[in-house]
């Protein structure tokens, strides 16, 4: 940050916001990545829902629920699936993020240092109402809306749409710095997510097959 902001930018507002571009085009690859394993899932839904219906009156401690999971796992090896590699740009993002927090906390070069309508990033917006945190809450509901939900229930979507207001009330009161860090982040994420979405559009789910009913034979009376 000191280096961008002495060489690039003369402002450490700019300089988080020009780091947090670079970082996110670091992971880029992991995002492509999971976006395309997301793709995957969202195409082998009818087929897992398939297996699923079959043991859906199974109970949890039942053998036979073993053969389900495997079933599964089989399909997802078969496609070349990776179930968790939706998480791993997040986990991986996890450290800057926290570094963020710790640096914006302890670091005595951003106090009272201003950015734009912010008079200190290491501070909260001294508004009546934060500005960036309700911004990185539109963000992140278009982030959800943009990014394929692959086999969640219905009732978890809908608990889903929580998680961006429960991330504004996590923010509203922490530094200016690091909502502006999270924020240019998931609007890079939405921009990199509308150019794939342009050029990568969603495949049709694959069909399953129904099963085949045998003839029935009409008995003439005589």
């Amino acid at each position: 940050l000191n280096w961008t902001k002495e060489h690039w930018t003369n402002n450490y507002g700019w300089a988080i916001i020009v780091v947090t571009l670079i970082i996110n085009l670091a992971l880029f690859p992991l995002r492509l990545s999971s976006l395309k394993s997301a793709r995957k899932m969202q195409k082998l839904q009818p087929q897992i829902k398939a297996i699923n219906d079959r043991f859906k009156n199974v109970k949890m401690n039942d053998p036979r629920k073993a053969e389900q999971n495997q079933e599964v796992m089989a399909l997802y090896k078969k496609e070349g699936v990776n179930p968790v590699g939706g998480c791993l740009p997040m986990l991986i993002q996890m450290p800057f993020l926290y570094a963020f927090y710790r640096v914006l906390s302890i670091a005595i070069e951003l106090r009272h240092a201003p950015w734009l309508w912010v008079t200190d990033l290491s501070a909260p917006e001294t508004l009546p109402i934060h500005l960036l945190p309700i911004i990185l809450v539109v963000t992140q509901f278009l982030t959800q809306r943009m990014t394929p939900a692959a086999g969640v229930d219905p009732n978890q979507q809908k608990m889903m749409m929580f998680m961006p207001i429960m991330f504004g009330f996590m923010f509203y009161s922490l530094s200016s710095g690091l909502v502006l860090y999270y924020l240019t982040s998931n609007l890079v994420g939405v921009s990199q997510q509308l150019i794939i979405n342009r050029f990568m559009p969603t495949a049709a789910p694959a069909s399953v097959a129904a099963p085949v009913k045998a003839p029935v034979k009409k008995t003439v009376k005589k």
